[in-house]
């Protein structure tokens, strides 16, 4: 398996990864548009074809995760964890000192996986999402070394 850096090649693979993961796709163009932004980024997996991305920003000193999704076929696996140590390694190398997201309540599976990475919830937004008004949990990870 390798990370990198997505590319426009890699829109479609990452489109259909978005239908099978939320309850609300966001649309290709978000992506493409992801692609031309300099704080944005977007990682994908390839073995040897995209199985998995994550869109993330750095922006002010903080690593803000927007999505991670992984094929339906190669979950349970551990890559989104690879994704999101990636991420994470990429905030510190320039230099941030915190990782924020918001996650669904009922999304168990992912918030496991943000706790095992450290982080923490620190607010829920009552009613975030609007197609069903599930309350979205906002996560916090300090990304400063341990002393």
């Amino acid at each position: 398996m390798i990370i990198e850096r997505a590319t426009t090649d890699d829109l479609d693979a990452i489109d259909e990864i978005e239908q099978h993961s939320f309850k609300v796709p966001w649309p290709r163009a978000t992506f493409e548009g992801e692609l031309g932004r300099e704080w944005a980024r977007i990682d994908v997996v390839r073995d040897p074809h995209v199985i998995a991305f994550n869109n993330y920003w750095l922006v002010a000193g903080e690593l803000h995760i927007l999505a991670i999704a992984t094929h339906p076929d190669r979950r349970r696996a551990g890559i989104a964890g690879l994704l999101l140590a990636h991420a994470m390694d990429a905030a510190r190398a320039v230099g941030a000192t915190l990782a924020t997201l918001e996650v669904r309540k009922g999304n168990t599976p992912a918030i496991a996986l943000y706790q095992r990475a450290g982080f923490k919830t620190v607010h829920t937004r009552q009613r975030y999402y609007q197609d069903d008004g599930e309350d979205a949990l906002v996560m916090l990870c300090d990304l400063t070394p341990a002393t």
